[in-house]
């Protein structure tokens, strides 16, 4: 499914989502915040198969996948590569069924960039089903300068193209 799809798709579920000012969505919002900000391998899939819903949609600009089960496994095996992340959620917008979520993250890595840590802002745009649950969730970050950059090769490889434009 494309991310244009998924915006279709999530329409009527996000349209029953909390309402403005609701208690339920300071809930919703507060268990999205919780859950990027205790990113962990070792309980990252228990907690994303609690926050998403089960046929949610789901692109970090790496991976595009749908379903809960799919997004634990997949967060659970991102997170096996790192020694540790924080993410800093620095701000949480509605605009009418989205909420975007600006954030921080460090992310310490176990093969890359030497044990040093790296750094990556971005937004994530979340729509809630009335459960409070995930149904689609899209990152926009600068995955080249976040990720890519700190790879053999690919690394230098945009650091080069970065020199030439």
């Amino acid at each position: 499914m494309t991310y244009q799809e998924a915006l279709q798709r999530t329409a009527h579920a996000a349209q029953q989502a909390p309402v403005p000012g609701s208690e339920a969505e300071a809930r919703a919002t507060a268990a999205f915040t919780d859950f990027v900000r205790q990113m962990r391998a070792e309980s990252i899939a228990a907690h994303a198969r609690r926050v998403y819903a089960e046929d949610a949609y789901f692109n970090d600009t790496v991976k595009e996948i749908e379903g809960s089960e799919a997004i634990a496994e997949y967060l659970a095996e991102s997170l096996g590569a790192t020694e540790e992340v924080n993410v800093e959620v620095v701000d949480v917008v509605r605009s009418g069924m989205d909420f975007y979520y600006r954030w921080v993250m460090d992310i310490k890595f176990r093969s890359l960039n030497g044990g040093n840590w790296a750094r990556s802002e971005g937004m994530s745009q979340v729509r809630f089903n009335g459960e409070g649950r995930v149904v689609l969730h899209r990152d926009f970050w600068d995955a080249a300068g976040g990720l890519f950059a700190y790879m053999p090769v690919v690394g230098w490889l945009i650091k080069w193209i970065k020199g030439r434009i």
